[in-house]
């Protein structure tokens, strides 16, 4: 395995539990998109330019030397900002896949405990830089591999034991990059895959006579685990065993041009790898330019694996139809590559003619063109779906504005070869859907109120909501922090278990959640904010040493994590959500402080009146005088909830500021910020609205989604 490529001196070594540093922001995907697009029209102008340059040096009109000169002057430097503007865009998307191996610590926990496996997981290569849409696709397969590798690779301890293994089985998750290739493994020293159950299965499926069973190579026996339903388990689990699962991960990885890689020795264990090509963005490429006829074409650079001028007397004919050339001691089936496109062969005579030897993963091809032209950084426009040309993936701008076809290689090869393409095959490294650009879906600010007319209007979405106030492209950005910072808290939460005095990382840990307290409520969900004080207010008790970090506690923010993810992905998509597991919400009241309520009298809303400031005092005088705005004084009865009761008087403050000017409270709100609210308020208020238009908002808002239980509102006179 690789190590540290960089490793640190000792005076270079942080504190694991101090903030990390501020080098990367996030960047809108329509941005992104818009730089791409200026990228290519750079690259597109460049290539004129150097065109135009080679013109005027062949041209027999005179052109003065100092001309000449900034032509080509400009053309090498045109060419050398197209360039970095390019890898500077490559580099834009590239992230490290730390992110990704971070979120399955969970993953394994979860599924060791179920399955009563000790499990040992480890993480190497984690800074390995790879494409944003990559790592995520990658999600999904690797979840499914480390399930399988809990769930059927590695043994019970007792098992282990017995094998003369230590009890405590091994899971390594590894990247790293090699010769143009991102290399991303699953390995265990479990089990091993059965050869001899995997040859039986297939011929119990009808996969393989037994005949072909028996002589398929020990290679093609590991790929028949990844064929559609194919399951060596006899039950299913709630994990795994239903066959379904490899297949899914086979096409992903192909999908990204990849290929799985499978090694595996009984009772030693078993490593898949995920092989994938260093993907750049999809829509600037390097091709080689070719023309055949009156057509110009692009073929991408990774495709081509030669060109070569051939003497028609070299090809070698076959039943007086199929043509073939020798290529280093291979035979290799010929095609115009004209009659392939359009039906109608070159009718050109050559003297030698020239050849285009490609390849993709589904075989390999020489194609008879007119002429090769030149290798050209190249845009790549996709065709609309309303058109569909087999062996063409999209058009492109070439040197002097000419319209060129980009061929589609692996299409290419299937027409030569009779094969028709199924819906959704792989089309290699170059398919158009190798990359995914668009952004994530919009959401919709829904309306909560403020500044509405009768009180019929307040939405009543609850959790779905969101401020009318709060613009979009904003929320978006809570929400993105909010991503970031559970991708942190997971591996903080794991450090923090191995050294569970390191006061940093406690601090450290309380920092991230009130942060994602702080975002879920200025984002309209108020319900999951308070949830989130909860946990917010066990870690304080551990920083005043009031409770120790034990084994229940990092469970309590592992699953408080995973909740929090779940709900961030349903608030995205743009679904409410609350937290409701019963077990994890008792056990955040579990450790909620029970004597600070204490201080507070039960019946000091009942007994105490307002304390008007003097200023106060004058604000509702002036009211009192208005004709268009009303005076109030609320009770409010709050019932016992998960959430804490000061939080609850915050929530219901804040909400009722939408519609109101809150002017004084009982108990004060310097003790509400001391967290010394009990269940009962009493709030005196200004609006604009009616009594019956506050009666209803009370009703639609707080009673139903702030649990209060009771309230009364008075106009005063």
């Amino acid at each position: 395995m690789p190590g540290n490529p960089n490793p640190q001196v000792p005076g270079d070594v942080k504190d694991p539990g101090a903030p990390p540093e501020l080098d990367r922001m996030a960047v809108k995907i329509s941005h992104l998109d818009r730089l791409l697009g200026l990228t290519g029209e750079i690259i597109i102008t460049a290539s004129n330019i150097s065109i135009l340059q080679r013109h005027l040096s062949t041209s027999a009109a005179s052109i003065d030397k100092s001309s000449m000169e900034m032509v080509k002057n400009a053309a090498l430097t045109a060419n050398r900002i197209s360039s970095d503007l390019h890898h500077l865009v490559m580099d834009i998307r590239m992230v490290p896949i730390r992110d990704t191996f971070l979120r399955f610590r969970r993953l394994v926990r979860d599924i060791a405990k179920k399955k009563g496996r000790q499990v040992n997981f480890e993480i190497v290569g984690e800074d390995t830089l790879v494409d944003k849409t990559v790592a995520e696709k990658l999600y999904e397969p690797l979840a499914h591999q480390i399930r399988n590798a809990v769930d059927h690779g590695l043994e019970d301890p007792l098992e282990r034991q017995h094998s003369g293994k230590e009890p405590t089985g091994q899971l390594i998750l590894t990247a790293y990059k090699k010769e143009g290739f991102t290399y991303v493994s699953v390995s265990d020293d479990g089990r091993g895959l059965n050869e001899a159950r995997i040859r039986q299965v297939a011929v119990e499926k009808g996969l393989l006579s037994p005949s072909a069973a028996a002589a398929i190579s020990q290679a093609e026996c590991w790929n028949l685990i990844m064929q559609p339903g194919f399951s060596t388990n006899i039950e299913a689990t709630e994990i795994s065993g239903r066959g379904v699962g490899m297949d899914v991960v086979k096409n992903t990885v192909e999908t990204l041009g990849g290929e799985v890689l499978i090694e595996t020795a009984a009772g030693r264990g078993t490593v898949f790898t995920y092989k994938i090509p260093q993907l750049s963005a999809v829509n600037i490429t390097d091709a080689l330019i070719i023309r055949t006829g009156e057509s110009y074409c692009a073929v991408p650079i990774g495709n081509v694996v030669a060109t070569q001028a051939f003497d028609p007397r070299e090809v070698i004919t076959t039943m007086e139809a199929a043509e073939s050339i020798q290529y280093l001691g291979s035979i290799i089936p010929l095609h115009d590559l004209r009659g392939l496109l359009s039906g109608a062969p070159l009718n050109e005579k050559f003297d030698t003619l020239p050849v285009i030897i490609i390849d993709a993963k589904n075989g390999r091809i020489a194609l008879k063109v007119s002429e090769f032209i030149r290798p050209q950084k190249l845009v790549l426009i996709p065709l609309p779906e309303i058109f569909s040309v087999r062996g063409v993936s999209g058009t492109t701008i070439l040197g002097g504005n000419q319209l060129g076809m980009v061929l589609d290689p692996f299409e290419l090869i299937a027409l030569a070869t009779g094969r028709t393409l199924e819906s959704g095959e792989d089309r290699g490294a170059f398919g158009v859907s190798g990359l995914d650009l668009s952004a994530a879906g919009a959401f919709e600010a829904v309306p909560d109120g403020r500044g509405a007319g009768p009180a019929e209007e307040f939405h009543e979405a609850g959790e779905a909501a969101r401020p009318a106030d709060l613009d979009e492209n904003v929320a978006e950005e809570f929400f993105i922090e909010i991503h970031n910072i559970l991708n942190d808290l997971n591996e903080d939460i794991f450090q923090l278990e191995k050294d569970p005095e390191n006061i940093r990382r406690i601090n450290t840990i309380f920092r991230h959640f009130h942060s994602i307290k702080g975002n879920f409520i200025m984002t309209g969900f108020t319900n999951v904010g308070a949830f989130v004080h909860e946990v917010e207010n066990v870690l304080d008790r551990i920083r005043e040493k009031e409770l120790s970090v034990s084994q229940d506690i990092i469970d309590l923010l592992l699953d408080s994590v995973k909740n929090l993810e779940l709900g961030l992905s349903q608030i995205r998509a743009g679904r409410g959500y609350e937290v409701t597991d019963p077990e994890l919400l008792a056990a955040a009241a579990k450790y909620r402080r029970q004597e600070s309520a204490q201080e507070s009298s039960a019946d000091e809303a009942d007994s105490d009146t307002f304390h008007l400031s003097p200023l106060a005092n004058i604000l509702y005088f002036a009211k009192l005088t208005s004709r268009d705005v009303r005076v109030y004084q609320s009770f409010i009865k709050i019932g016992p909830s998960f959430q804490d009761p000061s939080l609850a008087v915050y929530l219901i403050l804040k909400r009722l500021a939408q519609i109101a000017d809150l002017m004084d409270t009982v108990p004060p709100l310097d003790k509400i910020e001391r967290g010394l609210a009990v269940s009962k308020l009493k709030i005196m208020f200004s609006s604009t609205y009616s009594l019956a238009e506050v009666n209803r908002f009370f009703e639609k808002q707080l009673v139903r989604y702030y649990n209060v239980t009771e309230f009364e509102n008075m106009m005063m006179e």
